[in-house]
């Protein structure tokens, strides 16, 4: 009789349910879809109930044709730093405040002032940014007052579900808890320090548990809704990112890996927590308890990718653009594009930040402008991995997720970081794949996360070409002082379109 793990990943564009095997082989995908709203000038909401209705749908999908008897443990990840507050009877008081959600600025000013930059980032290992919780609560507080006091809790989107799936019990890991920022990472709880400067009452924050920690089991509700049996323990894993880290292969000090989807993050994994100097890099727990998180994240790296399909028109398939890209030469002759579509943060740690291609001319092709959006993600990337190794050693590199899948990508990525890449065989599986391993450790399928390394496989390794060194080290200078010279201009025009927008 097979033994099978269901994960879910609750991401930005969707939900994907993927069942694994207990040899880590993807047994069967579906994904489910769901709208993203935005009723003001940075502000990105979803709805929770949309998020739980794709993982009752996505649930019956994928399940279709197999044996649901033969589930062992359900594991879900997702989308981090929301903002979602649940009334006592567990469900949503508004939609998702998510993690792109830049509303809250104010909010994180004021929190710079009182506690100042360097104590923040001491304490939760993230440089102060409008798009974490705590300035997204402190503003559900200000301006949403009657939601703020009646939440029972407020929670991420894997926990959402896990309460709807379990059917009570606000739990959450030690993962999303630090990108909350009310987490002191070095003490491993919640921070009274930041909870009395935001004056949020810690009570209305969840319960932080291990990773693979059995939460409780699918109730009878949840079991109608999904069409699968009740009693199936449901586990604790991590948010998206951080699951991630584990499905890449990130399972000792040294491993290093790049995760290319709508969000893009660059990682290394460390014995200790590392500290930026200068606040621009994140530090985290990891899933294995032994180990830490040094990295730095991207706002919109794949997401800049389908950004330049739209501008272009939709007229382009992922397959013909990627042709077009390959087709161009490296530098993009001379288009270069900072991929700031949604603000950034590593290594700028800047929402007021624009996208903009330079160099552009009259007889600038397609070809130039998609290339040059490759290039300007990983000429981002490049900028993160040159700070993350001035403290950490990074002896591989793995790379995942859907922006992967592109060949033309791969080879860029080589080029630009001057560093072999190694490809996961299932490249947008990172996240699903390592909250399975967790729900698998949690459900004694797996006797310890050791064991999950030899589930992950690469197709292939990619080298980088030293023909193309000498134009991209330059092309990295130039790409380097445009992001200085622009942040003053965008802080200008972000203040005008605040003036002019609605």
């Amino acid at each position: 009789m097979p033994v099978y793990i269901l994960a879910h990943d609750i991401g930005t564009s969707g939900n994907k349910a993927s069942v694994f095997d207990e040899n880590g082989r993807l047994i069967a995908s579906a994904g489910v879809g769901y709208p993203t709203e935005t009723p003001g000038l940075g502000w990105m909401e979803q709805s929770a109930d949309d998020w739980y209705r794709a993982v009752c749908e996505a649930t019956r999908q994928v399940l279709s044709g197999l044996d649901a008897s033969c589930v062992r443990a359900i594991g879900v990840s997702g989308q981090m730093m929301a903002a979602l507050p649940v009334g006592s009877d567990g469900r949503a008081l508004c939609p998702a405040i998510m993690w792109s959600d830049c509303r809250a600025s104010q909010e994180a000013e004021l929190l710079r002032e009182q506690l100042g930059e360097h104590d923040f980032y001491r304490i939760t290992g993230q440089p102060l940014s409008p798009n974490y919780p705590i300035a997204k609560i402190l503003w559900l507080k200000q301006n949403r007052p009657e939601i703020y006091r009646s939440a029972a809790c407020f929670l991420q989107a894997k926990d959402y579900i896990n309460l709807r799936l379990t059917g009570g019990g606000y739990f959450t890991d030690p993962t999303d808890a630090a990108y909350t920022c009310l987490y002191d990472i070095t003490a491993g709880a919640w921070s009274k320090t930041l909870c009395d400067l935001a004056d949020i009452d810690m009570q209305k924050l969840p319960q932080v548990v291990p990773c693979g920690t059995v939460i409780g089991h699918v109730c009878e509700q949840a079991a109608r809704e999904c069409g699968i049996p009740s009693g199936i323990p449901v586990v604790e894993t991590a948010g998206d990112g951080s699951a991630a880290h584990l499905g890449a292969g990130n399972a000792q000090a040294g491993d290093g890996y790049i995760c290319l989807g709508s969000s893009t993050w660059i990682v290394a994994a460390t014995q200790q927590l590392c500290f930026d100097e200068d606040s621009r890099m994140q530090s985290e727990p990891h899933v294995v308890q032994d180990l830490s998180v040094y990295l730095g994240t991207m706002q919109a790296g794949g997401l800049s990718y389908d950004w330049c399909r739209q501008l272009l028109g939709g007229r382009f398939s992922f397959e013909e653009m990627d042709a077009l890209a390959g087709q161009t030469p490296p530098g993009s002759r001379g288009t270069v594009f900072l991929p700031y579509i949604a603000g950034e943060r590593s290594p700028w740690y800047d929402h007021r930040l624009n996208a903009s291609f330079l160099g552009l001319r009259q007889d600038c092709a397609a070809g130039e402008l998609i290339r040059s959006v490759m290039e300007g993600v990983a000429f981002n990337l490049a900028l993160i991995l040159d700070t993350i190794r001035k403290d950490a050693q990074v002896d591989t590199l793995t790379l995942i997720g859907g922006g992967a899948r592109s060949r033309v990508w791969q080879q860029i990525l080589a080029d630009i970081l001057e560093t072999p890449i190694l490809v996961a065989e299932n490249v947008h599986e990172g996240t699903s794949l390592g909250a399975a391993m967790i729900a698998g450790v949690g459900a004694g399928v797996f006797p310890d996360f050791s064991v999950c390394r030899r589930f992950i496989r690469s197709s292939r390794t990619v080298r980088p070409d030293e023909r193309t060194f000498a134009v991209y080290r330059r092309e990295k200078e130039i790409f380097r002082d445009a992001c200085h010279a622009m942040r003053a201009l965008n802080a200008r025009i972000y203040a005008l379109k605040g003036d002019i927008l609605p």
